[in-house]
């Protein structure tokens, strides 16, 4: 999926959602991966999706991006690292802003902020 469509689907989120995650996820590069996991008791092999840290090592679980603070302000940091990041609660909406990017509003301060770190990263990418 394409930044632009990632933060396409982000503005018009209504709430977090996991699916939103592993979208940004893949953006800054988690890899995911099927793993099949033999049955001992003589049934079935079970598949399961696994996902890898940019850095190649398996990872537990991606982050909560959409719903986690932490999260969503580790991503910025990743992505912007040198910048000054903001977020906050203003109108019963959540704001952010990366340096001296444009204030983002949507459901909640995460969501506002990972809109403002894609945008960030779509910027480093057109450079």
């Amino acid at each position: 999926m394409s930044i632009q469509t990632t933060i396409d689907l982000l503005q018009s989120a209504n709430s977090p959602a996991r699916n939103l995650d592993l979208a940004i996820a893949e953006l800054v590069g988690w890899q995911k991966a099927t793993k099949v996991i033999p049955d001992s008791a003589g049934g079935e092999d079970r598949k399961t999706e696994v996902w890898f840290l940019p850095s190649g090592k398996e990872g537990a679980r991606v982050p909560s991006y959409t719903s986690n603070m932490q999260h969503a302000f580790e991503l910025a940091q990743s992505i912007a690292p040198y910048m000054a990041i903001g977020y906050s609660w203003e109108d019963a909406k959540g704001s952010a802003r990366i340096d001296d990017g444009p204030y983002i509003q949507s459901v909640n301060p995460q969501i506002a902020l990972c809109i403002a770190a894609l945008m960030e990263l779509q910027k480093s990418t057109e450079d």
